[in-house]
């Protein structure tokens, strides 16, 4: 009788230490897309940060200081 008893506890534990194996390895891959998704987000940004630069390099400094001009208050003397 106890044997029987024995064996259903390893059996029990066994399924029950599973279950929680099975679960953690769930949580690991959520955690692991998670990660992923906002890795890839920052890159996304770095690109748009990088095209913004690169355009602004390209318009030159005349093109800038006519475009702020529009926004200057011209002199009322």
């Amino acid at each position: 009788m106890l044997g029987r008893i024995q064996i259903y506890g390893l059996i029990g534990l066994s399924f029950m230490l599973g279950i929680i194996g099975i679960y953690s390895v769930g949580v690991a891959k959520g955690q692991d897309k998670v990660k992923r998704k906002i890795d890839q987000k920052r890159i996304d940004n770095m690109k748009v940060a990088k095209n913004v630069d690169d355009e602004i390099a390209e318009l030159g400094d005349t093109y800038l200081a006519d475009r702020a001009n529009r926004w200057l208050r011209k002199d009322q003397d």
